[in-house]
């Protein structure tokens, strides 16, 4: 088949391995997309899932001259051992296009039903993977040597544990839910680690659970030089510097650092600060079951301050007014806001869980909403006037942990430079997609659909009950754009149930 057919029909179906499944149906003989010229007509009779991932591990090793033809020559064999049908999902692995709308709550449902007959064993596997995130360990395990395996995993050093998330409800409400005393900490604006400390060997993972240690060599020196432990697990906060490392820059300056090359010259010319406010485990003990003021203790025990290592400012307080005095406090000296955390005994780290031991607080401003909220980009209108060839409206969708989809909650556009415009337009050029993901809901009709990857930060005057959006029920009255998010992966924004009690504390 021409390429020009290849096309047309791509266009139509929006997607590769729903093309591909279209053109291969309609032989009688599995034929190559890419025009080989090769006998297929001795097919295999089937593809071991092993044999699968050996050769997408080679596709994905190949590189240097000639690796083109090696990959093809792999997607060669692998496509004449597949139905179109597979051949269907096989395209969409490789593409990273395979949206199957299941969230990582019904698999560890389906795990705890399949390989242990009672839905209630799915704490313990919940447990694991917020301790291990990665299903695929944590499923092996379970597979081989069962329940009673899983329950046994536990932090270890050198695999990122899933963080620990602060809600948020109205300032009157605070003492309320963490009890009284509290400690209250500042809540900066910059990029959140979880440092591992093993030896001389340092390891800082974002909010993603991705390594970035590259892109802070500074902040590995100044850990492995200043703290007063073999081994530690700990969370902090790196934060942009002046070079006198007297004032805090916002999160736009810190961005600088996620670049892959000139490292040297970019530690000069944005400094950083780490500031730590967790330690999750110190050699062999674990911490994670301690209450907040037993780690904290431990945390300053260990630490040797100095300009470019610190530990976040905290006190202690009892009265929402003493709360009150330290938000404007935090806020006057160029934080996002302030974390309230319980010390009661039960005060544990809970990893991958957003409870009310921690409570973020980020506005007091009377009329308008006391916190921003942050959204994934799932469609764009296109710009007019001076807009006119970039994106001019985009909606912003929250997500729902439960149903594992991205819903539709707001349009907004003010907040964004000309600028900004341009720069997004580029960026999100890659999420383009030909229809509705599968993974969103929205009533909205975009000129784009947009893949939900990009996240942003928005603030507005209110949350409104929406007659636009009907699946969440809500908008936000006068959207302004604050700010990129990089940092937060699309199911790290403001979840559906926040948005609901945002509306309730107005």
């Amino acid at each position: 088949m021409k390429k020009k057919k290849i096309k047309e029909i791509l266009i139509k179906k929006g997607d590769i391995g729903a093309t591909a499944e279209v053109i291969l149906a309609k032989k009688k003989k599995q034929k190559s997309l890419f025009d080989f010229k090769e006998d297929l007509s001795e097919t295999d009779s089937s593809l071991e899932i092993s044999e699968l991932y050996s050769a997408l591990q080679k596709m994905a090793l190949s590189e240097g001259t000639g690796s083109h033809d090696v990959k093809l020559g792999i997607l060669r064999g692998l496509m004449r051992k597949t139905s179109p049908l597979e051949t269907k999902y096989l395209l969409r692995i490789i593409t990273s296009t395979l949206r199957v709308g299941v969230s990582t709550m019904t698999i560890i449902d389906g795990l705890a039903l399949g390989f242990t007959g009672v839905k209630k064993n799915r704490d313990s596997i919940e447990k694991a993977y917020n301790l291990h995130p990665d299903l695929g360990d944590v499923t092996l395990i379970l597979a081989e040597k069962g329940i009673s395996e899983v329950e046994r995993i536990d932090i270890e050093y050198g695999v990122p544990i899933r963080m620990m998330l602060a809600s948020r409800v109205p300032y009157g409400e605070i003492i309320e839910k963490t009890g009284s005393p509290l400690t209250v900490e500042y809540k900066l604006d910059g990029e959140r680690l979880q440092i591992h400390k093993e030896h001389d060997k340092i390891k800082l993972f974002s909010r993603r659970l991705l390594d970035i240690s590259k892109q802070f060599p500074d902040v590995c020196r100044v850990i492995k030089d200043n703290i007063r432990a073999t081994n530690v697990i700990m969370e902090g906060e790196v934060v942009a510097m002046d070079h006198f490392y007297e004032k805090m820059l916002p999160f736009q300056v810190l961005s600088k650092r996620r670049r892959k090359y000139d490292i040297d010259d970019i530690m000069k010319e944005v400094p950083v600060c780490l500031f730590l406010f967790d330690i999750l485990k110190c050699d062999n003990e674990s911490f994670l079951s301690e209450s907040f003021l037993v780690r904290r203790k431990k945390l300053e025990e260990i630490v040797s301050e100095r300009d470019e290592l610190r530990l976040v400012k905290s006190k202690t307080i009892k009265l929402t007014e003493e709360l009150l005095d330290f938000f404007n406090e935090a806020r006057k000296e160029g934080n996002e806001g302030i974390i309230a955390k319980s010390i009661e005994d039960n005060s544990v780290y809970q990893p991958g869980n957003r409870g009310f031991l921690w409570i973020k607080l980020k506005g007091l401003e009377g009329g308008k909403l006391k916190d921003s909220v942050d959204v994934a980009i799932i469609g764009a209108f296109y710009g007019k006037g001076r807009r006119t060839g970039v994106y001019g409206t985009y909606i912003g969708a929250v997500y729902d942990p439960v149903s594992g989809k991205f819903i539709a909650f707001t349009r907004f556009f003010s907040g964004l430079t000309d600028e900004l415009s341009e720069s997004l337009t580029q960026d999100i050029a890659k999420y383009i997609v030909k229809k509705k993901p599968n993974n969103v809901i929205c009533e909205d009709i975009p000129d784009v659909w947009l893949e939900p990857e990009v996240v942003v930060e928005i603030i507005g005057d209110e949350i409104t009950i929406s007659e636009k959006f009907l699946t969440l029920g809500y908008s936000m009255r006068f959207p302004v754009f604050q700010k990129f998010r990089p940092e937060k992966g699309p199911k790290d924004i403001t979840y559906v149930n926040e948005i609901d009690e945002l509306y309730k504390s107005q």
